[in-house]
């Protein structure tokens, strides 16, 4: 919660010292980083998928083999991502109709660094380390806090706060090598090595695994980042500007139920490999907890908009402020997804790759179809959230009731 404190200071800060196209402009700026690293998304899940099952089993020597087998599979191909995308860089600035490319390039830096530390802070995740993943995530929070406040101030220009990304990624990078090295990794060296192939997982199915994950996370991060860049598209930087920043209101609401799937996965991946589900109790939990957080943010937004908007962004962003409560619900509709999404990853059911490939193209041809408005757009994507949640839920329960029906004699 400090983390994505900052990240929004970050934004009501970087706001007021830029005008509202060059803030449509980093806000995709972001939504691409997080697309760029569609990589390292199916990273950390593939990642906190298996360390969580060596955490299951105290298993130090096992996970630092892993570890030591997934980097040098890694390293392999993150400079040839990178300078891929250094080539597409300017492609994508023209077609974006952007007024600098230099984002781009410190985004593709960015991305690789964020590559290299993902093996690292998903080992604190599933060795159930959260006090030090929060440590780290703050850290990189609050430097990309400073530098982006700094260049803002000091040059006004989209492209000049990017830096701030790659600032962020270098301090994750380092206190997430250092942290999980010095109580897991190193710990597991000490041991006698585990045969982890043979006792845990064949690497045919790793593989197997790895690119049913990599999939998985493509679509989710489509579903969850694609938004800002289709307004971009399909409309002017003003208008992302604006929509950019009643989005990330309501977002507040993602961020924070995000949380809880966080927490909930790790042993949500341990009960999908036992063959189990996490129990009633949990999920109605993280049900409620979900609720209650959107329920109170939605209230919020529609009692009082315009004094919510002039508060974090200021007067210049005083527009149409009366469907703020309509981004808060695509929002939370976008979290009770993320977390059906994951109880399906959990299980290994990717299946639910259609139905977030299904939700994309809702996405799509709803802003393409209706753009003339902020409130059509959010209408749109609204409406893509709630098709998608609801085809996942029934997958899960399809899923759910063939377990109970195997196991009844």
């Amino acid at each position: 919660m400090l983390g994505g404190l900052l990240g929004y200071a970050f934004h009501f800060v970087v706001s007021r010292e830029v005008s509202v196209s060059q803030y449509g402009e980093l806000q995709s700026l972001l939504s691409i980083l997080v697309i760029f690293g569609v990589f390292n998304s199916a990273l950390s899940f593939f990642t906190v998928k298996y360390t969580s099952v060596f955490f299951a089993n105290g298993d130090y020597g096992a996970n630092s083999q892993f570890i030591g087998y997934l980097a040098k599979k890694v390293s392999r191909h993150t400079l040839g991502f990178l300078l891929i995308l250094l080539i597409a860089s300017p492609i994508l600035a023209r077609l974006l109709h952007f007024s600098s490319i230099l984002g781009f390039f410190v985004v593709s830096l960015a991305t690789y660094f964020s590559t290299v530390a993902i093996i690292y802070s998903e080992i604190l995740r599933g060795w159930h380390k959260f006090f030090l993943t929060s440590v780290v995530g703050v850290a990189a929070a609050l430097m990309k806090f400073v530098s982006g406040a700094g260049f803002a101030y000091a040059l006004h220009k989209a492209s000049a706060v990017s830096l701030s990304f790659l600032a962020s990624a270098l301090v994750g990078w380092y206190l997430a090598r250092y942290y999980s090295r010095k109580n897991i990794i190193e710990k597991g060296e000490k041991q006698t090595a585990s045969t982890w192939k043979e006792k845990y997982f064949s690497e045919t199915n790793m593989r197997k695994s790895a690119m049913n994950i990599f999939f998985f996370s493509l679509a989710l991060i489509l579903v969850s980042n694609l938004d800002v860049i289709l307004v971009k598209y399909f409309s002017s930087s003003e208008t992302t500007g604006y929509f950019g920043a009643f989005a990330l209101l309501g977002k507040i609401i993602l961020w924070l139920n995000l949380a809880v799937v966080g927490v909930m996965l790790p042993g949500a991946c341990a009960d999908g490999h036992a063959g189990r589900r996490p129990g009633k109790k949990s999920l109605l939990k993280s049900y409620g907890l979900m609720s209650l957080i959107g329920i109170a943010a939605v209230l919020v937004y529609f009692i009082a908009p315009d004094i919510v908007v002039q508060i974090f962004f200021g007067k210049k962003y005083v527009f149409d402020t009366g469907i703020l409560w309509l981004f808060g619900v695509m929002s939370y509709l976008l979290s009770l997804l993320t977390l059906e999404a994951n109880l399906s990853f959990a299980k290994h059911d990717f299946r639910v790759v259609y139905f977030l490939a299904a939700t994309v193209i809702f996405m799509v041809a709803g802003v393409a179809r209706y753009h003339s408005s902020l409130k059509d757009v959010v209408l749109a994507l609204t409406v893509s959230y709630l098709f998608g949640y609801l085809f996942v839920v029934v997958l899960n329960l399809s899923q759910e009731r063939k377990r109970l029906k195997a196991q009844t004699p």
